[in-house]
């Protein structure tokens, strides 16, 4: 029996997640499977934070595994709700760094 290929899938600095996949990465990164996890990512982003631009700050990163890459916890629907929440909690840090940034040059740090 062949041994099933997997991908590392992150967003931004996300927590990385091992994503069986047969096929080159190229083909996953076009692959349906991939698709469904950036528009569940997204969609969940964009429903807490629809006035964010997100997407700069999420960009979604596949990499090959290794050998020495094993560890990474499997994306199934329950690490799938982890990654939306930690993604969507870089957004809100991002939106909090922006905002106190723009009040920097009037205050009296």
């Amino acid at each position: 029996m062949k041994a099933e290929k997997a991908y590392i899938v992150s967003f931004g600095d996300s927590d990385k997640y091992s994503v069986p996949f047969d096929g080159s990465r190229e083909e996953f990164e076009k692959s349906s499977e991939f698709k469904h996890i950036k528009d569940a990512v997204f969609d969940y982003v964009k429903s807490k934070f629809p006035e964010a631009k997100y997407k700069d700050v999420i960009a979604p990163k596949v990499e090959d595994i290794t050998e020495r890459d094993q560890v990474y916890p499997i994306l199934n629907e329950d690490n799938l709700g982890k990654l939306k929440h930690d993604v969507a909690r870089q957004v809100e840090v991002k939106m909090s760094d922006k905002e106190l940034n723009s009040d920097a040059p009037y205050s009296n740090i």
